[in-house]
Protein backbone atom coordinates (compact mmCIF):
# COMPACT_ATOMS: atom_id res chain seq x y z
CA UNK A 1 0.00 0.00 0.00
CA UNK A 2 1.25 3.49 -0.79
CA UNK A 3 0.72 6.73 1.06
CA UNK A 4 1.19 10.39 0.24
CA UNK A 5 2.85 12.39 3.01
CA UNK A 6 1.51 15.72 1.73
CA UNK A 7 -2.11 14.56 1.85
CA UNK A 8 -1.59 12.91 5.23
CA UNK A 9 -0.11 16.13 6.61
CA UNK A 10 -3.10 18.08 5.29
CA UNK A 11 -5.49 15.62 6.95
CA UNK A 12 -3.59 15.79 10.24
CA UNK A 13 -3.88 19.56 10.24
CA UNK A 14 -7.53 19.82 9.18
CA UNK A 15 -9.45 16.75 10.41
CA UNK A 16 -11.05 16.36 13.81
CA UNK A 17 -9.41 13.75 16.04
CA UNK A 18 -12.31 11.35 15.41
CA UNK A 19 -12.14 11.69 11.64
CA UNK A 20 -8.35 11.44 11.62
CA UNK A 21 -8.39 8.30 13.80
CA UNK A 22 -10.90 6.68 11.46
CA UNK A 23 -8.75 7.55 8.44
CA UNK A 24 -5.60 6.10 10.01
CA UNK A 25 -7.50 2.99 11.14
CA UNK A 26 -8.84 2.54 7.61
CA UNK A 27 -5.30 2.76 6.24
CA UNK A 28 -4.19 0.09 8.71
CA UNK A 29 -7.15 -2.07 7.73
CA UNK A 30 -6.29 -1.71 4.04
CA UNK A 31 -2.71 -2.77 4.70
CA UNK A 32 -3.81 -5.77 6.77
CA UNK A 33 -6.32 -6.88 4.11
CA UNK A 34 -3.53 -6.89 1.51
CA UNK A 35 -1.96 -9.68 3.57
CA UNK A 36 -5.00 -11.59 4.86
CA UNK A 37 -8.52 -12.02 3.53
CA UNK A 38 -9.83 -13.17 6.92
CA UNK A 39 -8.97 -9.98 8.86
CA UNK A 40 -11.84 -8.21 10.62
CA UNK A 41 -11.24 -4.67 11.85
CA UNK A 42 -13.50 -2.79 14.24
CA UNK A 43 -13.06 0.91 14.93
CA UNK A 44 -14.62 2.69 17.90
CA UNK A 45 -14.51 6.43 18.48
CA UNK A 46 -16.83 7.00 21.37
CA UNK A 47 -15.37 7.20 24.88
CA UNK A 48 -12.06 5.71 23.86
CA UNK A 49 -10.59 5.47 20.41
CA UNK A 50 -9.93 1.81 19.75
CA UNK A 51 -8.76 -0.34 16.90
CA UNK A 52 -9.60 -4.02 17.19
CA UNK A 53 -8.15 -6.53 14.74
CA UNK A 54 -9.42 -10.09 14.62
CA UNK A 55 -7.51 -12.69 12.68
CA UNK A 56 -9.04 -16.11 13.07
CA UNK A 57 -9.11 -16.87 16.79
CA UNK A 58 -6.65 -14.12 17.70
CA UNK A 59 -7.70 -10.61 18.70
CA UNK A 60 -5.46 -7.57 18.94
CA UNK A 61 -6.72 -4.29 20.36
CA UNK A 62 -5.22 -0.86 20.92
CA UNK A 63 -7.24 1.74 22.83
CA UNK A 64 -6.24 5.39 23.21
CA UNK A 65 -7.82 8.41 24.81
CA UNK A 66 -9.13 11.19 22.59
CA UNK A 67 -6.57 13.55 24.13
CA UNK A 68 -3.69 11.24 23.25
CA UNK A 69 -5.00 10.82 19.69
CA UNK A 70 -5.18 14.60 19.41
CA UNK A 71 -1.58 14.96 20.65
CA UNK A 72 -0.29 12.35 18.21
CA UNK A 73 -2.26 13.88 15.34
CA UNK A 74 -0.61 17.24 15.84
CA UNK A 75 2.83 15.85 16.68
CA UNK A 76 3.44 14.36 13.23
CA UNK A 77 1.30 13.01 10.36
CA UNK A 78 2.28 9.36 11.00
CA UNK A 79 2.67 9.39 14.81
CA UNK A 80 -0.77 7.83 15.32
CA UNK A 81 -0.04 5.13 12.74
CA UNK A 82 3.24 4.30 14.47
CA UNK A 83 1.55 4.08 17.87
CA UNK A 84 -1.23 1.81 16.61
CA UNK A 85 1.11 -0.47 14.63
CA UNK A 86 3.49 -0.72 17.58
CA UNK A 87 0.61 -1.67 19.89
CA UNK A 88 -0.56 -4.39 17.50
CA UNK A 89 2.97 -5.74 16.97
CA UNK A 90 3.65 -5.86 20.74
CA UNK A 91 0.57 -8.05 21.08
CA UNK A 92 1.94 -10.50 18.52
CA UNK A 93 0.48 -9.32 15.21
CA UNK A 94 2.92 -10.35 12.52
CA UNK A 95 3.67 -7.97 9.70
CA UNK A 96 4.75 -9.06 6.26
CA UNK A 97 6.77 -7.59 3.45
CA UNK A 98 4.88 -5.07 1.40
CA UNK A 99 5.41 -3.41 -1.95
CA UNK A 100 4.19 0.09 -1.01
CA UNK A 101 5.71 2.81 1.13
CA UNK A 102 3.04 3.13 3.85
CA UNK A 103 4.33 0.62 6.35
CA UNK A 104 7.94 1.71 5.85
CA UNK A 105 6.99 5.30 6.67
CA UNK A 106 4.90 4.39 9.73
CA UNK A 107 7.43 1.99 11.20
CA UNK A 108 10.44 4.17 10.37
CA UNK A 109 8.73 7.04 12.17
CA UNK A 110 8.33 4.83 15.23
CA UNK A 111 12.03 3.86 15.14
CA UNK A 112 12.98 7.54 14.93
CA UNK A 113 10.79 8.36 17.93
CA UNK A 114 12.32 5.50 19.95
CA UNK A 115 15.84 6.76 19.18
CA UNK A 116 14.84 10.30 20.12
CA UNK A 117 13.65 9.10 23.54
CA UNK A 118 16.83 7.12 24.27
Amino acid sequence: MNTNAFFRSTMANNFTARKFFKRVANDIESQLKEWHDDIQVTIETWRTYSLCVQQGERTFQVALSKNFVDILQHEAPYALDATLWNGLIKQGLEIQDTEGNYLDIALDFHKYEQQKLA
